[in-house]
């Protein structure tokens, strides 16, 4: 059982309420707070509710996330990621691990729906000689969970300003900042994220949460990764070394790929129940990592 918690509006969000509708047991509600004497856990939708789900944490009430996929979210946004006790799963299962725990062969078939590609003959990119640096600041949202030299609640100016110093102590490369665009912007060809990862000749891409830095990664372009990020397994967590971030073999790219596939859902599968069947499967341990980036 668990309680689908949505914002307080005159829509009702529909992937919480096929979760709601997926089992009887289930409860719904509209709130900006949650009954903390009640343990049960809770289900959100959006970075929006990031307030409300600090009171999870804070009280030990596990709680389920539900945000745009990993994968195959363009040009339709037809999966969405779900995580447990977090925004996005820390967690890396390999192939043999996936195949004691699910049933491997449709994973693949799964993998190949979403990337268009077969996964025995997935060749994943290798890293692109690039000239610049390309930094992707967090939200508003997130950055008010954010612990900066014992400041917190700080602008995504002064996010971008810390980075690029911090960045400037190991290279002289330029830096250039992609602010988040509205999705329309971001699907349109030449506004991409890979398109400007291309046209901008990056040399490494450096992420808080974004899931930009999976993306990236995937199309051959290493990321450094600040928060806790789906492509942490895969990513460089050093600025340190930006000059030689590291990158990921082809094995471990192709697994954690497919792991992710694992690990997102589209309408049908949160209505049938088999979304919260997965990931209690693939994500029992998951805890929740705090928002902090503390430098001396």
């Amino acid at each position: 059982m668990v309680i689908c918690v949505d914002r307080v509006r005159k829509k009702v969000d529909k992937f919480l309420d096929l979760i709601y509708k997926s089992d009887p047991k289930n409860f719904y509600y509209k709130s900006d707070t949650i009954d903390v004497s009640n343990k049960s856990p809770c289900v959100f939708r959006g970075i929006t509710r990031i307030e409300t789900i600090k009171q999870c944490i804070d009280n030990n009430i596990d709680f389920y996330y539900i945000d745009t996929g990993y994968m195959g979210c363009y040009p339709d946004k037809n999966w969405h990621r779900f995580t447990k006790n977090n925004f996005q799963t820390l967690d890396h299962l390999n192939y043999k691990q996936l195949d004691f725990l699910t049933d491997v062969k449709k994973l693949k078939e799964r993998f190949a729906s979403i990337m268009k590609v077969n996964y025995d003959s997935y060749k994943p990119k290798r890293p692109v000689k690039g000239e610049n640096i390309l930094i992707i600041p967090p939200s508003a949202k997130v950055l008010r969970c954010l612990t900066i030299n014992g400041h917190t609640n700080f602008k995504q100016d002064e996010y971008i300003e810390f980075v690029s110093k911090e960045i400037k102590k190991y290279t002289d490369r330029k830096i250039i900042v992609r602010q988040k665009p509205n999705r329309d912007e971001r699907t349109k060809k030449g506004r991409n994220l890979l398109d400007q990862l291309k046209n901008d000749k990056i040399h490494c891409l450096v992420a808080f949460n974004s899931i930009a830095a999976f993306e990236a990664i995937q199309g051959g372009y290493p990321a450094i990764t600040l928060g806790p990020n789906a492509a942490s397994f895969l990513s460089e967590k050093e600025i340190k070394n930006i000059e030689n971030p590291y990158f990921a073999d082809d094995d471990k790219i192709r697994e954690h790929s497919l792991y992710l596939s694992a690990c997102q859902f589209n309408r049908e599968e949160f209505r049938s129940g088999y979304a919260v069947k997965m990931i209690e499967q693939l994500q029992h341990d998951q805890t929740y990592y705090n928002f902090k980036y503390n430098v001396n």
